[in-house]
């Protein structure tokens, strides 16, 4: 009832910026919720700006999910693999339906993979999750992000991704933030090709990648499964400054593009 009374507020466009606000600095929201969304349940964590918005409009990412959901319900799949899964929004999701064998969800972020692993248990799915970072080498990286409260926007730490303060030729910035290299908060994570966690051969496949610029290294380690002789549906999120090199690996490699949502792109394979 309280979830429905905030929700109908956060729904007038007059408090449509001033609702998140309260939330974020009223302790009582500073502890977990759970939400009852579409067939599964979710712990929230409503410092954090993602969670805030799944909270306030009972889902995430709908046009997204539900442009996936409809492109694949026709035919039966082996697996989906979300690679970025966050607290596993997307994983959970797509566990409910029939059509689908098997869940993998891969996220590198530590405390975002705990959370993961409650809701999996929360709603007792049969779900792999592995905490790693999906790359083109297995080797030890850092992760990066911005603000303590947004693990969801975790990157790899990529020397491309920063560049020099026009003021200063001693301060690195990140191109997106603004925010100096050194002010960063850094994580220790490992990395490795998705060829060398799963051996998938003449399987029907969904994939959602969401690595915050880290793409083409995951497509890069995963030649195996994406570009043998799977059937593969992917939708992945890309920055436009990598757009065209991502667009020519895939179309060198027989994917179509189907539809695109803002940065989010779907392609397929069959």
């Amino acid at each position: 009832m309280q979830n429905k009374f905030i929700n109908f507020f956060y729904n007038i466009k007059l408090f449509k910026r001033l609702i998140p606000s309260i939330i974020r600095k009223i302790s009582f929201f500073k502890k977990k919720h759970l939400v009852q969304l579409n067939g599964f349940k979710l712990n929230l964590s409503l410092k954090n700006s993602i969670d805030r918005r799944i909270f306030l409009e009972n889902s995430y990412e709908h046009d997204r999910v539900s442009f996936l959901e409809k492109s694949t319900k026709d035919l039966d799949f082996d697996y989906f693999i979300d690679i970025g899964a966050y607290i596993g929004y997307y994983s959970l999701h797509f566990a409910k339906f029939k059509n689908i064998k098997k869940i993998i969800s891969i996220e590198p972020n530590s405390e975002n993979f705990l959370n993961l692993q409650n809701n999996i248990s929360l709603n007792k799915y049969d779900i792999t999750a592995y905490n790693l970072a999906c790359s083109n080498k297995n080797e030890s990286k850092k992760l990066w992000f911005s603000d303590p409260n947004k693990k969801s926007g975790s990157s790899i730490l990529d020397e491309d991704d920063f560049e020099y303060n026009k003021y200063s030729a001693d301060v690195k910035e990140n191109k997106d933030y603004q925010i100096s290299k050194n002010d960063l908060i850094y994580e220790n994570v490992n990395t490795k090709k998705l060829d060398d966690i799963m051996s998938i051969n003449e399987k029907n496949i969904i994939v959602k990648i969401d690595v915050e610029r880290h793409e083409l290294s995951v497509l890069e380690g995963a030649k195996n499964i994406f570009f043998s002789d799977n059937n593969v549906f992917l939708q992945i999120e890309i920055y436009p400054e990598h757009k065209d090199k991502i667009f020519s690996f895939l179309f060198k490699n027989n994917y179509k593009l189907v539809h695109s949502i803002e940065w989010d792109y779907y392609f397929k394979n069959y």
